[in-house]
């Protein structure tokens, strides 16, 4: 039987609406606004939007022929009245659009924990009638909704939202309306919120910046451009016989003409699925000023453990424990240079006063070895079925629960000053763990970011902070995910190019030179740099469309500002 969709006509949104938000719309008012035809009226009213009795039944068939012609028959008539006129065409857009994600890869991801989360969080919104006579057997969608996508990723067709509705294991299919379009809303808020937040940083930047001492960039160095030091690179073997855990470093030593020169250090830890190969720009940077750099790799979560996880031959795409074991390696890591120091090294590495930074999960990893501590009382009440589907960081962070809830002693005190970027944080450590780290911080973020968004992940987060020496820096236009494509799946790429996009010259350009003034005023203690860490430093630098913000003050009672505004408008 072929199966049938009843919508209930809704009120119009009224919105700019793209990317993520269209696809959401389009999810309540075309795959599953539900399959009603055998619910009593009072079970479609609890999930209704708009006025009632203004019910329309479309066929799969007429979705289909109007994807491939355009053709809008009767029964669609009066349902594309739910649609802005502007917005009929993307409508079909979305309909056609295929995804070619290869089915192993969405088999993978749909069988591990993060992926159970995901669909547990959906299955709230997308829910199935398992007793069609009986309209209260309503039920999580989550087992239904992984057949589907499985099968139409498997599917010649490819994955595609007609597909995910074809391949529905069930006949009645019941759409919590209400959240969809509360969570279409929401990210349209966060929008509206977020270019808010842009415009009040932007302004803070000009207020500080005036208030400053007058500095002449023109007449100082462009710590933009490579220091005046070469530099060698080598590879160190770890073992740590007491967790059973070994894993390389990359090592980079600066040539220094005295071996009686103090070189300062600094630890990059990379994020999720990462080798570290995307910051050794900042890596050779470092090392040209004189900073020796060390590249872990965190072996149950970078690169080639996800390529484990690809292959099938993980279940998890990271170990659960590596909330624990990722400060532990560095830890380890400093260990292991204090003895390299005393032979090899000439007792020149400064090792008690060392820089981290730290990109996603490794901006996690940073924080924890600064004092912050894991929340368990926090990711109780951020993860569950009422978590927020719109900060995708949750499905890393939730994962943390895995860990029997105590306090662990992460923190290293050989740590000075830590950079973080797009950091993991917010449900991990929550206000009360942020507000342990009393360490220097620099923290950068993107406005593009869909991974850890700003005005959901990190920006309350940045106020938490309690230190006095703390500096945030937004790159508008920048995103969360800078991968390389050769680490994916080839055919994985039509899907993905949307999402990973390698950082322009540019942005790379302002990671280094921030990133070296800090690391050279906090762990070199190099006070001249510290001129290059204000706000009239990031406008001398800032170059259209990747225009560059940077605050030392930020309160929670702005970010409330900045939300009411954007409320309001």
């Amino acid at each position: 039987m072929e199966k049938v969709f009843q919508t209930q006509k809704t009120n119009n949104i009224t919105t700019n609406s793209y990317g993520l938000s269209r696809w959401l719309k389009s999810l309540a008012l075309g795959i599953i606004p539900a399959v009603l035809t055998a619910l009593p009226v009072n079970a479609a009213q609890q999930i209704s939007v708009g006025h009632e009795g203004l019910n329309t039944f479309i066929s799969v068939s007429s979705l289909e022929s109007y994807a491939e012609t355009g053709e809008i028959n009767y029964e669609l008539a009066s349902y594309m009245l739910l649609l802005e006129p502007e917005d009929e065409e993307i409508y079909r857009g979305l309909l056609q659009t295929r995804y070619n994600f290869p089915h192993q890869i969405v088999s993978q991801f749909l069988h591990s924990p993060m992926g159970k989360l995901f669909l547990e969080s959906l299955g709230e919104v997308i829910k199935i009638q398992s007793n069609s006579d009986d309209s209260s057997s309503i039920e999580n969608g989550s087992e239904a909704i992984k057949t589907a996508l499985l099968k139409s990723a498997n599917d010649s067709e490819g994955l595609s939202l007609i597909n995910f509705v074809r391949h529905f294991p069930s006949e009645i299919m019941w759409l919590e309306a209400k959240k969809i379009l509360a969570v279409t809303e929401k990210f349209y808020t966060i929008q509206e919120e977020t270019k808010a937040f842009i415009e009040t940083v932007g302004n803070l930047t000009l207020k500080e910046a005036y208030q400053e001492n007058k500095v002449d960039f023109s007449r100082l160095p462009d710590i933009r451009k490579k220091g005046k030091y070469s530099f060698s690179k080598q590879e160190i073997i770890l073992e740590d016989t007491q967790r059973n855990r070994n894993f390389s470093t990359k090592f980079y030593f600066p040539n220094l003409s005295s071996k009686e020169i103090s070189i300062p250090v600094v630890v990059i830890s990379h994020g999720l699925g990462s080798n570290g190969v995307n910051f050794e720009s900042l890596a050779e940077h470092l090392a040209s000023y004189g900073f020796a750099v060390a590249l872990p790799q965190h072996r149950g979560s970078n690169y080639e453990y996800i390529q484990k996880f690809l292959a099938g031959k993980t279940k998890d795409m990271f170990q659960g424990n590596e909330f624990i074991d990722r400060p532990l390696d560095i830890s380890f890591l400093l260990n292991e240079l204090e003895q390299l120091n005393k032979y090899q090294f000439h007792g020149q590495l400064n090792l008690e006063k060392v820089g981290i930074f730290g990109h996603s999960f490794g901006a996690y990893t940073a924080f924890a070895l600064a004092g912050a501590e894991i929340n368990f009382n926090q990711l109780k009440q951020d993860c569950g079925p009422h978590m927020e589907v719109l900060n995708m960081s949750l499905l890393l962070q939730c994962r943390a629960l895995e860990l029997k809830p105590q306090k662990y002693n992460l923190k290293d005190d050989r740590i000075a000053a830590i950079f973080v970027l797009d950091p993991v944080n917010s449900s991990l450590f929550g206000k009360a763990g942020m507000s342990q780290v009393k360490l220097p911080v620099l923290w950068g973020s993107g406005s593009e970011d869909k991974i850890t968004p700003i005005v959901l992940e990190q920006a309350n987060s940045f106020t938490w902070l309690t230190t006095a020496d703390k500096y945030l820096v937004l790159t508008e236009g920048a995103d969360h995910i800078n991968i390389n494509l050769g680490a994916v799946h080839k055919n994985a790429f039509t899907s993905l190019e949307e999402l990973i996009k390698a950082d322009p010259d540019v942005v790379v350009g302002y990671a280094n030179a921030l990133g070296l003034a800090f690391f050279q005023t906090h762990v070199g203690d190099r006070s001249e740099y510290r001129p290059y860490l204000q706000a009239s430093y990031a406008q001398a630098i800032s170059e259209q469309p990747f225009n560059l913000s940077l605050v030392r003050s930020l309160s929670e009672t702005q970010l409330n500002k900045v939300s009411k505004q954007a409320r309001k408008d």
